[in-house]
């Protein structure tokens, strides 16, 4: 039986219809849109007010409820700014699902330190962003604007990147890039629950820049020209997801793809691309999907490993992100991970942030 969050998915990806849905969820869903549009309302006139820091803003952000591709994203800038431009950069996630209390600031990289090995104490996110990056400060807190100038107190921060948080008013952003996948783009337009929609596509227009990221979508230039008429802006670059390798979480060292028996498991927003693109590699004969952020038990991965052995298959294959919170209950089974590398079409969007750096930041 599907799980319910996964069934709802479907739902808001147009993949399951069910008339008994709209009217609970419809309902849910004028609720929310309401509190979104007052929100909106009371920051459009100032009577709530977004929080200035000292500190160079670039948020990169999502309309829908993820599984865009948005964490590598914020990575591959992330590198640019402190290797290309020799700017301080630190990447805030908000630290969702960690152990670590995210009221707090909590350093899990600086400069040069990994301080957690472990993306059950410290959020998956945030550990694949410190491992993924280099000269760059990783830092969790539900507090944006704490954590922006813990930013600039304690490590000299020039240029600070939030991994999410298009929908957060509360800090002011100098940079707001939109992350849309092709393939899902807005889903069936509507706002939560009863769509992925966390904000009307309309409210695009906050952004200065999009991303329209591409995993292996055969029909991309007909996304694009939908997606640039529904945002209204051709502001866009587009990022393609193109394999680095799989290789095993052990030992770091790379496999070669047979299509040999698999099974795949991951918790993440769209696994389902994810287990299309595997198929390109392997005979994957069971997958098991979690709940985005699942945090993992000993208990899954014997069940996965009992599993794997039933189906006859001896390897187990999962993404980055589920990998760094896995390493603890791993024996010595074939576990496999998935390295993706993000590839720009173009340099418009990092001229872009180079401009808006080198006019604030004299």
């Amino acid at each position: 039986m599907k799980n319910i969050k996964v069934f709802i998915n479907e739902y808001h990806y147009k993949k399951a219809s069910n008339s008994l849905l709209f009217l609970p969820l419809g309902f849910l869903s004028i609720f929310y849109s309401t509190v979104v549009f007052l929100k909106n309302l009371l920051y459009k006139t100032n009577v709530l007010k977004e929080k200035k820091v000292k500190p160079y803003v670039i948020c990169v952000g999502n309309l829908t409820t993820g599984g865009v591709g948005k964490t590598p994203v914020v990575c591959e800038i992330a590198n640019y700014i402190a290797n290309t431009l020799g700017k301080k950069t630190a990447i805030i996630s908000r630290g969702y699902g960690a152990k670590l209390s995210n009221k707090n600031v909590n350093v899990i990289k600086d400069y040069k330190k990994i301080y957690f090995n472990n993306g059950l104490i410290c959020g998956d996110e945030a550990l694949l962003c410190a491992k993924n990056t280099q000269n760059c400060v990783v830092l969790t807190c539900c507090d944006r604007v704490k954590a922006a100038n813990f930013a600039h107190k304690n490590f000299g921060v020039e240029v600070v990147i939030m991994d999410d948080g298009f929908s957060n008013r509360k800090i002011k952003k100098d940079f707001t890039i939109l992350v849309i996948d092709s393939k899902k783009q807005f889903g069936n337009g509507a706002l939560l629950p009863l769509g992925p929609l966390r904000e009307p596509v309309n409210q695009a227009k906050r952004a200065n820049y999009f991303i329209v990221t591409n995993k292996n979508n055969t029909q991309l230039q007909k996304a694009i020209e939908e997606i640039t008429r529904k945002i209204k802006s051709d502001k866009i670059t587009v990022c393609n997801f193109v394999e680095d390798s799989f290789y095993n979480i052990k030992n770091s060292l790379q496999i070669i793809p047979s299509n040999q028996k698999a099974i795949a498991f991951c918790a993440i927003g769209q696994p389902e691309q994810f287990y299309e693109y595997l198929k390109n590699h392997f005979d994957i004969v069971y997958t098991k999907t979690f709940k985005d952020h699942h945090a993992y038990c000993k208990k899954d991965i014997d069940n996965l490993i009992e599993i794997s052995i039933k189906k006859g298959a001896n390897t187990i294959i999962t993404t980055q992100k589920d990998e760094v919170k896995i390493l603890p209950f791993t024996k010595d089974v074939n576990f496999v991970s998935l390295k993706l590398r993000a590839e720009f079409s173009d340099m418009g969007l990092f001229w872009a942030i180079e401009k808006g750096i080198k006019n604030e930041i004299k």
